[in-house]
């Protein structure tokens, strides 16, 4: 699947000085810019707006009064609307082409990391639940996991392998109850990691002998 990039028009979670430092890149970048001729809004209105936030911004670090800070929250606004808008017309332009994005001094979305096929779970302990019948299972927690899958069966002595019962699926790598169970018998479980690409390799046994 492609994936489209565009340029970053959102300025909520940016400090004031790195509001300024972001606008002052774009305005850089822009000038000239034969990939964006004609910017919308005009880059004197940016410029504009730029010039009067930092002049209240000054004023708001200087002497700090409500009214001075309520004028560099209203100038900041504007400068956030029209970089908003400046944002939608080099997406608009670009249409997703990366040097072109890039050139024009906006922060560019990233593409999505491609997941893989978890590695094996490890860490598997069973241990008594609160009551007879039960085992609590717990494992390291996997990165890649969207959720895990653990199969149950009772293992008798002499046999090559579990008889496995049930696989049930969990979220969580804590506090998993495996219940009911039948009291002194001998119960493996074995775990894997999935997510969109897969499922792991089923992880080593872990044994409990059910109180």
């Amino acid at each position: 699947m492609n994936y489209k990039q565009e340029a970053l028009g959102g300025s909520s979670r940016l400090s004031d000085e790195a509001m300024l430092v972001r606008i002052k890149t774009i305005l850089t970048a822009l000038t000239d810019n034969d990939y964006f001729p004609d910017p919308v809004p005009a880059l004197d209105e940016l410029q504009e707006a730029y010039e009067v936030y930092e002049e209240k911004l000054s004023a708001a670090k200087r002497r700090g009064s409500p009214q001075d800070t309520a004028e560099k929250d209203r100038a900041r606004k504007n400068l956030a609307a029209i970089y908003k808008q400046l944002a939608f017309y080099v997406n608009q332009v670009s249409e997703g082409n990366l040097a072109m994005l890039l050139s024009s001094g906006f922060e560019v979305t990233q593409p999505p990391k491609v997941s893989k096929i978890p590695l094996i779970v490890s860490g598997g302990k069973l241990k008594d639940g609160r009551q007879s019948g039960q085992v609590r299972l717990d494992f390291d927690k996997n990165k890649e996991a969207l959720f895990y899958e653990y199969e149950v069966g009772i293992w008798e002595q002499g046999e090559p392998e579990p008889d496995w019962e049930q696989i049930y699926r969990t979220t969580s790598s804590r506090q998993n109850i495996i219940a009911p169970l039948e009291p002194l018998q001998r119960y493996a479980v074995r775990i894997r990691a999935v997510n969109g690409k897969g499922e792991s390799d089923w992880s080593e046994l872990i044994t409990h002998i059910v109180r």
